[in-house]
């Protein structure tokens, strides 16, 4: 592997707007020195990530200003072990104060730091959606150009299936956390909503094509690859609502053109965060033809999406339950609910707790167009919460599905 070089980010686009690509090209260049100050020594290398690195990034000019919607996101890579743990507490904050020092108050940016240690590219980075884009697309921004060579090759229909349907729980769970923040949003704040609900339906199609084989990576690319998907795969298509296409092909229109195809309708904030409750809702139908379309195949049955989940949840191994049960328990962050730990005990025996919480998650949405409390009995169950904290509404449900998501799943 070379020695360290700076990489300039101005060698390759961030997003399809040249005059944004600017101001976002002074980010993104500033984060390496930002980091740099703070490791002296321990860092190895800062590279960018997600739609940024494939020059798909969001941006819209909003109040005198540019706001990205979604995150700009980087991989801190340094030299150890030792030193990826001592990070992972601190990465959170860097990220918050790189957000303001640097995008303040031309650029309204969220900038988030995931650390990881080097021999995690060298030897466990294993087939996945994100390690296959990291390893196509990703930009090293600071340290050795060659560094993302270290990632052994693959091709997309080496994706994990798993990692496929996991993509769709975890932006359904997105969906429910949204849902139940509206109330207390207005301005730039919908904005972000509106924009996670048009995630939903890219990262859709992205699971069925992955799931598939079929991984497309940019999203100028997915509505055709996805065309091609369902002219194969008539289950599916026979499924999906309708409309579902067209509204695959204008999600990504906005995705790269927030100005060009508008993200909220006109009008007050009360009326787009009801516009928005109603969207969110009729999310449910696609999500959970592609939930059940995954689910037969993976359990070789045909049921209703509840009685898959369950079967699905169930077929995890009694080795890989006590791996994740005990990670679980060592846990570096308290639980953001009371956790039993003889309820944990009984949902061992089980699944999983990512696939207990993902059935939680899917159950919750699903709900949500029934009228949100006929399943709040299945959903309970489900979650490995002392009594006192046991939800006995559809909203404390949620919450807690969210809360427990957050810690168990998405930061660990």
């Amino acid at each position: 592997m070379s020695a360290p070089v700076q990489t300039c980010a101005s060698e390759f686009s961030l997003c399809r707007d040249p005059q944004h690509d600017g101001a976002l090209r002074r980010i993104v260049d500033g984060c390496a020195g930002f980091l740099a100050e703070r490791l002296p020594d321990k860092l190895v290398a800062l590279v960018l990530t997600g739609s940024f690195s494939r020059g798909e990034g969001t941006v819209l000019p909003v109040n005198g200003h540019l706001r990205v919607l979604g995150d700009i996101e980087f991989l801190v890579v340094v030299p150890r072990l030792t030193d990826y743990r001592a990070l992972r507490r601190r990465v959170g904050g860097w990220g918050r104060e790189a957000s303001m020092r640097l995008g303040a108050p031309a650029v309204s940016v969220d900038i988030e730091f995931g650390p990881v240690e080097i021999g995690y590219l060298r030897h466990r980075a294993r087939p996945s959606i994100f390690v296959y884009d990291l390893a196509t697309h990703g930009k090293v921004v600071w340290g050795p150009a060659d560094l993302l060579r270290a990632i052994p090759a693959f091709g997309p229909e080496r994706i994990p299936r798993e990692d496929a349907l996991h993509l769709v729980f975890n932006r359904t769970i997105e969906q429910l956390d949204a849902y139940d923040r509206l109330d207390g949003l207005a301005g730039e704040a919908l904005l972000d909503v509106a924009y996670q609900r048009m995630k939903l339906v890219l990262d859709l199609a992205g699971s069925a094509l992955a799931f598939a084989g079929m991984h497309a990576t940019s999203y100028v690319e997915r509505p055709a690859a996805f065309a091609r998907l369902l002219a194969g795969t008539p289950q599916l298509a026979a499924r999906l609502p309708a409309t579902f296409e067209s509204e695959l092909e204008r999600a990504a229109r906005a995705k790269l053109d927030p100005s060009a195809e508008p993200l909220l309708p006109e009008g007050d904030a009360a009326s787009q965060r009801a516009w928005l409750r109603r969207r969110i809702v009729d999310g449910v139908p696609a999500v959970c033809a592609v939930l059940v379309w995954e689910l037969e195949q993976l359990t070789g049955a045909r049921a209703p999406l509840d009685v898959l989940l369950t079967r699905w949840a169930g077929a995890t191994s009694p080795a890989r339950r006590l791996r994740e049960w005990v990670k679980l328990a060592l846990h570096p962050n308290r639980a953001p609910l009371p956790v039993s730990p003889l309820r944990a005990l009984a949902l061992a025996r089980r699944s999983t707790p990512r696939a207990l919480l993902y059935s939680a998650g899917a159950l919750a949405y699903l709900d949500l167009a029934r009228g949100g409390a006929s399943g709040l009995t299945e959903i309970a169950a489900l979650l490995p919460l002392a009594g006192r904290a046991a939800p006995r509404m559809p909203v404390a449900a949620r919450g807690a599905v969210t809360a427990l998501w957050r810690w168990c799943i998405r930061n660990n």
